[in-house]
């Protein structure tokens, strides 16, 4: 520490505050060790920090690396701080007129790093930013211009949950504010059950105001399950993976037709490596809404590097898992409800009888609920078992309805509002609770939409989206009765913790909010792109301002809407249906040549 009097006297002037702090701060988080070039490097808990061989050319190609991404008007914002050196590196080759903000989550990280070196002027040029996640997500929201993110993977490390916490602030922050209109391309599967949740999240980006096209590949599901009828597997899956890759070349041919400036595929989207990496080649931005369990469905080992960004409904192991397959951006989205189709519904008598029961079940039959449901059978209550697969679960035809049918959207709100305790048990594939209960189910959401009341085996990342007083869980199978007999009683109760979860969903969890967070999230990543169209720079009022210097395109801007946004295309598109009958100037011939050679170059086929 025999540098830190000298650094902080350096940072007092303008950091008065921040130079305090850090001197009551304890220290000693990091831990100190000479590298190969007589530097000093660091540790923590056991991994480098900066290279164990020479810390500075590290830092220094690093620093080269970043740069060429940066875009004049941005404000650099580095993730990790070390002890510096990559923050040094960078801070001596920034743009002319940019700023650096250092993320500091903890103090005293930042007072290892000022006392084990001298460090120059470049330390002034800095901004630094403090506090818990979402203060700092505040002060970063505050500075109104793009925000590009510079991550030093060895030394961001030590900050890991942190720095969740920061972007899931600042995703909340950021789609607050958006107003600008995308074009969001949106893959659906061939069948099951991620199916109804790309439809939902087509409606909630239209209702968000983006233009949407909606590739519907559940059209082709009659083609696909008319494969089954092979009696050969090896002849099946061959001609279904044929299958497969023609509708994934569709989609490409779809996608050519009317360029987005996203494409979003929900899990099981027919889309193949080898489109995703063309797709990639021609500079269109791929995102992977993965809304399933990673360790049943492990098809993501394969894609992970071919989507730029995949959102899980999973934390820790399953994004450390797609990082290591070869995922850059992997960012956690759990499920949400559609109001729109997930809501109270007024039954009639006949209604009722039919659909009611004092406890339900609505789910196919995983093997854990083959061999937990029959426990919770008595003559106490009354019981109705909802879903199909469910042959041969001879102990549960007694409660099974329609003879085990798949049953619609519509029959299971009516089963969902019509019983007074939904059980809502997760499937695994083993017999019992689930081992790894790291994901809600959409069930949880949708229940708590329609106001009913619900039983849910408890999940670890439960806690972060509804509180006790929202959601009664059971952390063994042994709890269940005793539970369903303590709420068949108590209706006040029951109607408490369904109108409480009802208000939290409609609060902060629809797929309208999840589709928010989501293009934040690329947004925060993407600032010259998907981020400025959001920010409502591509807007015609906004190019009209920016036109001051160029004012020979202000005419050809004057014609849109003050709020719409207006493109390349959209110039071109409008010279030419004005272009019959008289002579074009120099401004209209160079946009539609742009734009002849935009049409070149995104020629995907």
């Amino acid at each position: 520490m025999e540098y830190l009097q000298h650094n902080l006297e350096r940072l007092h002037p303008r950091w008065p505050a921040l130079a305090m702090a850090i001197r009551e701060s304890a220290g000693n988080v990091l831990t100190v060790t000479p590298s190969r070039e007589g530097a000093p490097s660091a540790m923590y808990q056991g991994q480098w920090v900066h290279s164990a061989y020479d810390p500075r050319t590290e830092a220094r190609s690093w620093a080269e690396q970043q740069v060429g991404e940066w875009k004049r008007g941005e404000l650099g914002v580095i993730l990790g701080v070390g002890l510096l050196y990559h923050i040094e590196a960078l801070a001596q080759v920034i743009p002319h007129d940019s700023r650096l903000v250092v993320v500091v989550p903890n103090l005293c990280v930042l007072k290892d790093a000022l006392g084990v070196r001298p460090l120059g002027p470049w330390l002034d040029t800095l901004t630094w930013v403090t506090g818990t996640a979402q203060e700092m997500a505040e002060q970063l929201a505050s500075h109104a211009t793009p925000l590009r993110f510079f991550t030093y993977g060895a030394a961001a490390r030590v900050h890991a949950e942190e720095h969740q916490r920061l972007e899931a602030s600042l995703r909340r922050i950021v789609a607050a504010q958006a107003g600008g209109r995308l074009h969001v391309a949106v893959v659906g599967p061939i069948y099951g059950g991620s199916l109804p949740i790309a439809r939902y999240a087509v409606r909630a980006l239209g209702e968000l105001g983006h233009r949407v096209t909606y590739v519907d590949h559940s059209v082709h599901h009659a083609s696909y399950q008319a494969f089954e009828n092979y009696r050969d597997e090896r002849s099946r899956l061959t001609v279904q993976s044929r299958f497969a890759d023609v509708l994934s070349l569709s989609t490409m041919a779809t996608i050519a037709e009317d360029p987005p400036d996203l494409v979003l595929a929900i899990a099981q989207a027919p889309l193949s490596l080898a489109v995703l990496q063309h797709l990639q080649k021609k500079k269109f931005l791929t995102a992977m809404w993965f809304v399933e369990n990673f360790r049943h469905l492990t098809y993501w080992q394969q894609l992970a590097a071919g989507y730029e960004y995949w959102f899980v409904i999973q934390q820790a192991e399953c994004m450390d898992a797609l990082k290591r397959a070869g995922a850059t951006q992997v960012h956690y989205l759990p499920m949400a409800a559609d109001p729109v189709v997930h809501h109270p519904i007024t039954l009639t008598g006949d209604e009722q009888q039919a659909y009611g029961a004092d406890v339900s079940f609505v789910g196919a039959g995983y093997a854990n609920r083959r061999r937990l449901l029959p426990q919770w059978l008595t003559k106490e209550w009354s019981f109705k078992l909802w879903g199909n697969e469910w042959d041969g679960a001879t102990d549960l035809s007694g409660v099974l309805q329609r003879n085990g049918a798949r049953i619609d959207t519509d029959t299971c709100m009516k089963v969902f509002n019509a019983t007074t305790i939904n059980l809502n048990l997760h499937s695994v594939s083993g017999m019992g609770l689930d081992a790894h209960p790291d994901f809600v189910n959409p069930r949880t959401f949708e229940l708590a939409a329609c106001g009913a009341f619900q039983l849910v085996d408890e999940r670890s990342l439960l806690s972060e989206l509804f509180t006790p007083e929202e959601m009664v869980c059971f952390r063994s199978p042994d709890e269940v009765p005793s539970l369903i007999r303590t709420w068949l009683k108590d209706s006040g109760g029951r109607r408490a913790y369904a109108e409480a979860a009802q208000r939290r969903v409609l609060r902060e969890h629809t797929y309208r909010h999840r589709m928010q967070d989501l293009l934040a999230a690329v947004g925060l990543h993407q600032p010259d792109r998907i981020g400025s169209i959001l920010r409502g720079e591509r807007s015609a009022t906004e190019l009209q301002r920016r036109t001051d210097s160029a004012t020979e395109l202000s005419p050809l801007l004057s014609r849109f809407p003050p709020g719409q946004r207006v493109e390349l295309k959209d110039l071109a598109a409008d010279i030419r249906a004005r272009a019959p009958g008289r002579e074009l100037n120099r401004e209209e011939l160079l946009v539609l040549m742009l734009d002849s050679y935009r049409g070149e170059t995104r020629d995907l086929l």
